[in-house]
């Protein structure tokens, strides 16, 4: 083999001579800038060595938003507070509900702390299109135009929406909806579907339902759309004059909510959904809060969730 003609160096007696020996300054302003540096080093060595751990332990740009919440150490879930029993306040102002009691489960199996970010109904999509929020937990239920703007989990729930009016009202149909004045939630799956099967009807949308309620009590409109939970809070606030139940609208299956593209995260979402579901852990949650069992079809078959 040809050996190297590369000359060897010989150590010289100290670090600044071999420094200056290799990359000799050519002029006095790059004499006095190494001198700078190496007093900078001189006086604030720790301030040196934290700023070379931060960028030891920081981060990759293209980690995955599971790697990133396990980093932070935080989760950040999104969750209203309109919509009993899933999610609403209590007396202290408090957010309560088992939406709240899910969101804690899952943060502690991740092993790490919960962040609840308050939004309202209509913000359950946006909050996750602007990262403001790594989850949302909070009565979303699965429709086509949703999936266009967002991933779900598999379903951990299921939420029934009513049509209710006073008396002398009596609907049986979607049918008897056309050219009737229906108040509904802005933003929500049930508006979504009354629009499709009753396009005649005329519809008033409110940001909140507890505006919705108010907008009943109003007289802006005769007939709701909404939760059988907000129906009955509507008529606590109106007893003279009650909404009663016609006829079930729609059940829609309940999911958690995270942005498009997060296949790690969305994974250790749908095991953990069907591992918790498995065991009865959400079933318990949902029987303290909504007074009854799971429906069966929402307990997950044997075979393993995974991510799409």
């Amino acid at each position: 083999m040809k050996q190297s003609t590369a000359s060897v160096l010989k150590p010289a007696k100290s670090s600044e001579k071999t420094a200056d020996t290799l990359h000799p300054p050519r002029t006095a302003a790059e004499r006095a800038g190494i001198e700078r540096v190496r007093r900078v080093i001189r006086m604030h060595p720790r301030t040196i060595l934290l700023t070379g751990l931060a960028l030891l332990t920081s981060l990759p740009a293209n980690a995955d938003q599971l790697s990133r919440i396990r980093h932070a150490g935080t989760v950040r879930i999104a969750i209203a507070g309109a919509v009993p029993p899933f999610n609403f306040e209590n007396g202290h102002k408090e957010l309560v509900g088992s939406d709240v009691e899910t969101a804690n489960l899952l943060a502690r199996d991740l092993g790490v702390r919960l962040q609840i970010v308050r939004i309202t109904n209509s913000e359950r999509i946006s909050v996750l299109q602007e990262q403001q929020a790594d989850l949302v937990v909070s009565a979303l239920s699965i429709t086509p135009e949703r999936e266009r703007l967002i991933a779900f989990s598999v379903p951990y729930a299921r939420i029934a929406v009513v049509i209710a009016a006073p008396h002398p009202h009596k609907l049986s149909s979607m049918l008897d909806l056309s050219n009737k004045t229906i108040g509904a939630l802005a933003a929500s799956s049930n508006l979504a579907h009354l629009r499709k099967n009753a396009p005649n009807s005329k519809v008033v949308e409110y940001p909140e339902n507890d505006k919705l309620g108010m907008g009943y009590i109003s007289n802006e409109f005769e007939i709701m759309t909404a939760p059988e939970s907000v129906v009955i809070n509507t008529n606590r606030m109106n007893p003279k004059r009650p909404l009663i139940v016609q006829f079930t609208q729609m059940e829609f299956d309940v999911a958690v909510g995270m942005p498009k593209g997060e296949k790690s995260l969305r994974e250790w979402v749908n095991n953990w959904v069907v591992s918790r579901l498995r065991d009865n852990s959400l079933g318990e949650i949902y029987r303290r809060h909504h007074g009854q069992k799971l429906p069966g079809t929402i307990i997950p078959p044997t075979t393993t969730a995974e991510g799409k």
